[in-house]
C-alpha cells in the first residue's frame, strides 16, 4: 500500500512542476475572444474527434494489448489478472529493479535509440509513449477545456498516466503471485509516458506535430460484444501527413500504431481526404520469458481511409497472412459516427469483421455512449 501511495505522490508531484500546466489550462477557453491554439482536438463532431473522449480513451489505450494477448477477437477483460501490485512494485524502486536487470542493458534495449537492434524497445517508447501519449495528453487536455473540466491539464496527465497502467498491466500477462521484473513498465511510464506530458507542455512542439505533421489521433471504436463481456476492436492509432513538396494536395501518410503502414494522401476542397497505406502489424505475443511476452513477429497489413478535415470517417484494413493470429480477421471494416444518417440527428457508427473462421463480428456505436457500442460476437 505504501509503494501505491509513494508512487502516485511522485507522479502528480512532477505533473503539478510542469511548466505553466494549470495556469495555460484554467485561461483554456475555445469561445473566449483570445483563445489559445487548438492542436488535436478541434471539437468536431463526426469521424475519430467525435468518438474522442477520456472513456473511449482509457478503453483504446489502456485495453488494446488484449488483442495480443489472447487468442480471440474478443476479449473478455473481466477475467484478466492484471496485477497491478507488480507494476507497482517496479514503478516504486526503479533504480534498483534497472541495476538488478542491468543498467547499460536497459538504456540500449529501452532508451537509446537503434542501441540494441536485436531488442528495439525502444521504438514504440518513443512513438508510441513518448510522442503518441504526448499528443494524447495534449487532445484530452483540450476535451476537458472545451467541456468545461477544472484543472484539465492535471485531469489530462492522471487518464493518460491511468490508460498507461493499464496497458503495463496487461501487457505483463504475468501467471502466480510472485515478483516479476519488468523495467519495460520503467521505461515506458517513467521516462516516455511521463516524458511525453511534460515534453507536450511546449506549445513549439505541440504545433509542429499538429501543424506541420499533421498528426492526429486516429483510434477504433471499443465495443462491448454479447453475449457476455467480452470487448473488441479497441485500439489507439496515429496518422501522419506530410506535404509532399510542390504538390498542392498530395501527403504522405502514416498511421502509427501496434503496427504501421506507409503511404500517400490526396485531400479534396471540401476537406475530405483518402489515404491509403501498406505496412506489417504485429504477430501475437508467443515467446516468453517468466510469463512475459517477449517478442513481436511482423505480418502483411493494408488499409484506406477516408476522413474529413483530418478526422478518420471510414477505415477497412485487411490482411492476407495465414499465420496472423494477433488479428484473426480477414477484412476489418470502421465506419465512425457522421458518415451514415438514420434520419435527421442520428448517425451511428459501425464496426464489422471478418474471421478466418468465416464468422462475423458486428457492432453498433454512437456519440451518445462516450464511445462505447454493442456488437454481438459468435457463439
Amino acid at each position: 500500500m505504501f509503494n501505491r501511495c509513494l508512487i502516485l505522490f511522485f507522479l502528480f508531484l512532477l505533473i503539478f512542476l510542469s511548466k505553466d500546466i494549470l495556469a495555460q489550462t484554467d485561461t483554456f477557453n475555445f469561445g473566449s475572444a483570445q483563445k489559445k491554439e487548438r492542436y488535436f482536438y478541434e471539437g468536431l463532431t463526426y469521424g475519430s474527434q467525435g468518438n474522442f473522449n477520456p472513456v473511449s480513451l482509457i478503453l483504446n489505450r489502456g485495453f488494446e494489448m488484449l488483442r495480443i494477448t489472447t487468442a480471440d477477437l474478443a476479449y473478455d477483460p473481466f477475467h484478466y489478472h492484471y496485477r497491478f501490485e507488480n507494476i507497482f512494485e517496479n514503478l516504486s524502486k526503479p533504480v534498483k529493479y534497472v541495476r538488478l536487470f542491468g543498467t547499460k542493458d536497459f538504456f540500449l534495449e529501452q532508451v537509446v535509440p537503434f542501441g540494441n537492434s536485436q531488442k528495439p524497445y525502444w521504438y514504440p517508447n518513443y512513438t508510441l509513449h513518448l510522442i503518441g501519449g504526448g499528443i494524447t495528453y495534449t487532445g484530452l487536455k483540450e476535451w476537458y477545456v472545451a467541456h468545461q473540466v477544472p484543472a484539465a491539464g492535471v485531469l489530462s496527465a492522471a487518464t493518460v498516466l491511468s490508460a498507461a497502467l493499464i496497458n503495463e498491466a496487461i501487457e505483463e500477462r504475468q501467471r502466480g503471485g510472485n515478483f516479476i521484473l519488468n523495467v519495460d513498465a520503467v521505461a515506458d511510464v517513467w521516462i516516455f509516458d511521463l516524458g511525453g506530458i511534460l515534453l507536450f507542455q511546449s506549445e513549439g512542439v505541440n504545433r509542429f506535430f499538429s501543424q506541420k505533421l499533421h498528426m492526429r489521433d486516429w483510434s477504433r471504436q471499443p465495443m462491448l460484444l454479447l453475449p457476455g463481456t467480452f470487448m473488441g476492436n479497441c485500439g489507439q492509432f496515429f496518422s501522419v501527413k506530410l506535404k509532399v513538396p510542390r504538390t498542392k494536395n498530395w501527403y504522405l501518410f502514416s498511421l502509427m500504431g501496434l503496427g504501421g503502414l506507409v503511404g500517400v494522401s490526396h485531400t479534396f476542397k471540401d476537406g475530405y481526404a483518402w489515404s491509403i497505406g501498406f505496412g506489417q502489424g504485429p504477430h501475437r505475443k508467443e515467446k516468453e520469458l517468466f510469463g512475459l511476452p517477449i517478442d513481436v513477429s511482423l505480418v502483411p497489413m493494408a488499409g484506406i481511409y477516408l476522413d474529413k478535415n483530418n478526422s478518420v470517417l471510414a477505415s477497412l484494413e485487411m490482411s492476407n497472412s495465414p499465420n496472423d493470429k494477433y488479428h484473426n480477421y480477414f477484412v476489418e471494416l470502421n465506419i465512425y459516427p457522421g458518415l451514415i444518417r438514420v434520419g435527421k440527428k442520428f448517425s451511428p457508427g459501425v464496426w464489422s469483421a471478418f474471421t478466418r473462421q468465416n464468422q462475423l463480428i458486428l457492432g453498433i456505436n454512437c456519440n451518445y455512449t462516450f464511445g462505447l457500442g454493442i456488437g454481438r460476437r459468435p457463439a
